[in-house]
């Protein structure tokens, strides 16, 4: 009897050594994102290495690809409220994530951070950013600044060189029209593009102090700098140097011109570069500048991306090894094209095969300064008002001085039915 129970106990045991890796209990860590299709093919490789190295864990990738953040909010929003949201999910920065983080929506990470000693890994601005009252909600994953990108052939072609200030811009604008080329093209649809330019006209005319006073609403549009940031808005339209009828126009389709060769420059960040492979264009033919503002300090725009952490995640240790493992060194090293723009410090680019990325890494670890973006600044129910006060002037329905009058009606209106 004792023998065959032996027999039968080893039997057992052989079957338990020999059972499938599959047989493992596995945690379904659902990761929310804004990746598209070639985004998806770069993370695949990272996405698959977490998962060998931690078989216990299985990652689901669920995306809202190509609106930005004009979509993307109200669907991680709708998310939320069903009260079974991803574990963990893209962000921007700034305002944004404001709603979600009032809500209760967001974990707080602090613990994570002292955990992993994740501040040693970024730089102190872009953590700083993230914060909110004290408290980090959110893991850097990108540090994105924005400039002109332009077509060297084309400025070659005309003697134009990098403007110093605004004059040389509106300069380098009035020839290339004289060359039937248009100065830049912007694509209107979700009302986040062009904005770069009306952020860029704003910061010109307002300078650094007054334009950071109006992004915390602290400070009035209803001022004259401001109807000259519309005016100007208003002035590229009427002068063609925008390529026309642009407003239902996607981000996407608005580089065309410039493949083409009929427009000169575009306002995109660092991840251009990655862009412009993807649609197999020649890197030699493109560079990019910092807007000129005639003001000191000269900012430039920037903001950063992170991850952050559902408060209903069953999961938040799972999550945060997840986010370890795609914010290390190690890990961005192994796999760049994930991880182009990344925040992570001491990463730098490939400057052979990457040059512009390679450039703006010099740019984002310098000490220059940089600005925000409108729709960060705000929340999106404010970002939406501006988008159609922004459109209303391109398409002349505002004019500049009605325009800086309405904004500043509708966000005291806002602030009144949203106390802080």
């Amino acid at each position: 009897m004792r023998k065959t129970l032996a027999i039968c106990s080893l039997a057992i045991a052989a079957a338990i050594a020999a059972a499938p890796a599959e047989a493992v209990d596995k945690t379904t860590l659902r990761f929310f994102t804004i990746f598209d299709a070639p985004a998806m093919e770069s993370w695949q490789p990272v996405i698959d290495a977490f998962k060998a190295a931690n078989p216990d864990i299985d990652v689901k990738v669920e995306t809202v690809a190509g609106s930005g953040a004009a979509v993307y909010p109200d669907v991680l929003r709708t998310s939320m409220a069903s009260g079974d949201p991803a574990d963990l999910f893209f962000m921007w920065g700034g305002e944004i994530a404001g709603p979600f983080i009032r809500a209760g929506q967001v974990r707080p990470v602090d613990d994570y951070y002292g955990r992993y000693k994740w501040k040693d890994r970024f730089a102190s601005w872009i953590v700083a950013r993230l914060q909110k009252d004290g408290k980090a909600y959110g893991v850097p994953y990108h540090a994105r600044g924005m400039a002109f990108w332009y077509r060297k052939d084309i400025f070659d072609k005309y003697g134009l060189s990098d403007p110093k200030s605004y004059a040389d811009l509106e300069a380098i604008c009035t020839k290339l029209k004289g060359a039937n080329i248009y100065c830049a093209t912007f694509g209107g649809k979700f009302g986040w593009h062009p904005m770069r330019l009306l952020d860029y006209f704003f910061e010109t005319k307002c300078g650094p102090e007054v334009h950071d006073k109006i992004f915390s609403l602290t400070a009035s549009f209803d001022q004259q700098c401001v109807v000259d940031a519309y005016a100007l808005l208003k002035k590229w339209v009427d002068e063609k140097w925008l390529v026309p009828d642009f407003l239902n126009v996607s981000p996407d389709d608005s580089r065309m011109p410039m493949y083409q060769g009929n427009a000169a420059m575009i306002i995109e960040g660092g991840w251009m570069e990655d862009v412009l492979k993807a649609n197999d264009q020649d890197l030699k033919l493109y560079d990019f500048f910092l807007p000129p503002t005639d003001h000191q300090p000269q900012r430039y725009p920037a903001f950063p991306e992170q991850w952050m952490i559902t408060a209903a995640s069953k999961h938040p240790d799972q999550a945060a090894k997840f986010i370890d493992f795609i914010t290390a060194k190690d890990t961005q090293v192994k796999y760049p094209a994930a991880f182009s723009g990344t925040a992570t410090a001491d990463v730098k680019p490939d400057c052979a095969t990457s040059p512009h990325d390679c450039k703006w890494a010099e740019i984002l670890s310098s000490d220059r300064q940089t600005y925000g973006l409108s729709d960060q600044a705000y929340t999106k129910e404010l970002a939406d008002i501006f988008f159609e006060i922004q459109d209303g002037v391109i398409a002349g329905k505002y004019a500049p001085a009605d325009a800086a009058k309405t904004m500043q009606a509708k966000a005291e209106a806002w602030k009144a039915a949203n106390p802080r």
